[in-house]
Parts: C-alpha cells; sequence; structure tokens
C-alpha cells in the first residue's frame, strides 16, 4: 500500500468512473470490530482510502452505514470503493458485517486492493485499540 495515496474527487467524478471502471472485487467484511465508526477508521488507515462521504452523512447512532472511499496510486491510477455495513440491533456485542465493493480501471488494482483489506481482516486489526482511545 506503499504505492497508495488517499485522492479526492467530487460526487460527479466518483459516479462517472464507478460507471466506467469495469473490475470489481467484492469483500465480505469479517471483523472483530464491534463498532462501524471504528471499522471505518481503522479501513482508512489499513488502506490509505480517504473517505468521500461527509462525516455528517456519517454521525448519528444507526446501525448501519455506507460510506464511498477513493484513493489513487502514485502511477496515476484510480481505485474506488463502496462500503456497505450494519451492526445487528439484537445482538449489542456482534461484530459489524457488511461488504465492501472495490472498483477499478485495471484488474491487480481491485485484486491488490482487496487482498490488503483481507489480509488486514486475517491479521485481526491488530491497532484497533491504538484508534479507540
Amino acid at each position: 500500500m506503499d504505492y497508495i495515496v488517499p485522492a479526492t474527487c467530487t460526487d460527479n467524478e466518483f459516479r462517472q468512473m464507478w460507471i466506467e471502471f469495469e473490475w470489481e472485487n467484492k469483500i465480505v467484511v469479517n471483523t472483530t470490530i464491534r463498532d462501524l465508526h471504528l471499522y471505518l477508521t481503522y479501513l482508512l488507515k489499513s488502506t490509505n482510502m480517504r473517505c468521500l462521504t461527509p462525516e455528517k452523512a456519517l454521525s448519528g447512532d444507526c446501525g448501519f452505514m455506507a460510506a464511498n472511499l477513493y484513493a489513487k496510486s502514485i502511477f496515476g491510477e484510480d481505485v474506488l470503493s463502496n462500503i456497505s455495513i450494519e451492526k445487528s440491533a439484537i445482538h449489542a456485542d456482534a461484530p459489524v458485517t457488511g461488504h465492501i465493493r472495490i472498483r477499478a480501471k485495471s484488474q491487480g488494482m481491485a485484486l491488490s486492493m482487496g487482498d490488503k483489506i483481507n489480509m488486514t481482516q486475517k491479521t485481526g486489526f491488530k491497532g484497533v485499540s491504538a484508534l479507540q482511545k
């Protein structure tokens, strides 16, 4: 992820790229994290992506969250992501569940970002306790 840097674009630019990019990688959220905001924060930190969804839209105590993320490689390749996560209303101690959709112009970028997310999930989200402070 050393070659991925957070980037920004307008909503219209994001939508246009989402339509144009043909490579998609869908990742199932598999985590022990029990807080939606904490999961998003950790995902952003581990992937070097920027959240384009305004903080105001993510605030509040709700059982679900959807957000758009964006980054560029140092070579100018765009990578988009849409996360859709939820928290069980019945089981307060249940972990976050959902999906992450990644889109890119190249297959390699979509797959490598998916691999990074899966690897992060397998390592048990080390460093989460530091984000909770």
